[in-house]
C-alpha cells in the first residue's frame, strides 16, 4: 500500500492537472447571438414587412379549413367528396374585396391631403367610411385594395358632395382637411369623345345634368358643350372630381372618367 501511494504521488507530479479550460460556446449560443444581430438589423423594416405579409398569412391560415370543407361537400356532416372528383365551387377567400374587384383607378375622399402625405397621416380608422351618407367611401381591412386606405370608385358609387361634409368632419387624424364644397379637388374628369354618344349623333347631356358644379347658381360650369364640335369639354379648374358624371354615363366603358388628383394636377381646359 505504501508503495502504491508513492507511485501515485510520483505519477501526479509527472502529470500535473491541466488548468481548467473555458467552455466553448454552444451552437445554441451562437445561433442566439446571430439571431439577436439579425433582429437588430431588420428592426427598421419589420413594420413594413409585417404589413405586407399579414394579408397573405391570413389567407394561408384559412386554406386548411377550406380544403376540409371541400372534402365534406361544404358541410361538417355532409358526404365526403373525393379529391380526384371535379369541384364545381371555387375556393372562397376571406377578403373584403375579391381579387377581380380590386380597383385599378380610384380617388381619395374629399379633402384628402396630397398623395404621399395622405398615406403618412391617415390612420386607416375607417371613421370617414362610417360617416359617409352616400356609402361612397370604402376601405379594405386586409390592405389589398388602395393599400388599405379609404378610397372611392366613382363608377360604383360617387361622392354626392353632401352639405354636411361628414367625412372631413369625422377624420381624427387630419388626413382629410375641412374645405368648402366647391374647393374640393379629388380629381378631374376626362372625356373620351370617341366613346361619347354625342360622337354618334345623339344629344346626350347626362354628365352635364348631374354635375353639382354645373347646378350651382352663379358658379362657372365644370362641363360644357363645345359650340363648334358639339363635344363635351372639361373645365379642370372647376371640376371637383366627385365622379357623378362617370357614374351616370350610359356607355360601357364610361366615356367620361375621373382621374385621381396628383400634386401637380394642371387646371387647363381639356
Amino acid at each position: 500500500p505504501v508503495g502504491c501511494a508513492l507511485y501515485s504521488m510520483a505519477e501526479s507530479a509527472d502529470n500535473p492537472p491541466s488548468a481548467p479550460r473555458s467552455p466553448e460556446p454552444s451552437p445554441t449560443g451562437r445561433r442566439g447571438f446571430f439571431g439577436d444581430a439579425l433582429r437588430e438589423m431588420l428592426a427598421p423594416v419589420a413594420g413594413i414587412i409585417e404589413k405586407r405579409l399579414t394579408p397573405v398569412l391570413h389567407v394561408l391560415e384559412t386554406l386548411p379549413e377550406e380544403a376540409q370543407r371541400m372534402l365534406h361537400g361544404g358541410s361538417n356532416n355532409g358526404p365526403r367528396i373525393g379529391m380526384d372528383q371535379p369541384q364545381l365551387r371555387s375556393l372562397e377567400l376571406p377578403l373584403a374585396t375579391s381579387p377581380r374587384e380590386l380597383p385599378t383607378r380610384f380617388t381619395r375622399p374629399p379633402g384628402a391631403m396630397d398623395p404621399g402625405a395622405f398615406e403618412q397621416v391617415c390612420s386607416q380608422c375607417g371613421q370617414c367610411v362610417e360617416a359617409c351618407p352616400a356609402h361612397a367611401i370604402q376601405i379594405d381591412k386586409h390592405g389589398l385594395a388602395a393599400e388599405g386606405f379609404p378610397y372611392i370608385v366613382a363608377r360604383d358609387q360617387p361622392c354626392v358632395l353632401c352639405e354636411s361634409l361628414a367625412c372631413m368632419k369625422s377624420c381624427p387624424s387630419g388626413a382629410l382637411k375641412l374645405v368648402q364644397r366647391f374647393a374640393i379637388r379629388m380629381g378631374t374628369a376626362e372625356v373620351d369623345s370617341l366613346l361619347c354618344l354625342r360622337n354618334a349623333g345623339e344629344d346626350c347631356t347626362l354628365c352635364l345634368d348631374v354635375c353639382p358644379v354645373n347646378a350651382e347658381a352663379g358658379a362657372a360650369p365644370a362641363l360644357v358643350i363645345n359650340a363648334t364640335t358639339g363635344r363635351v369639354r372639361v373645365r379642370k379648374n372647376a371640376c371637383i372630381g366627385c365622379g357623378l358624371c362617370e357614374s351616370r354615363c350610359p356607355t360601357e366603358p364610361a366615356a367620361i372618367i375621373i382621374l385621381p388628383a396628383t400634386p401637380d394636377m394642371d387646371i387647363i381646359v381639356s
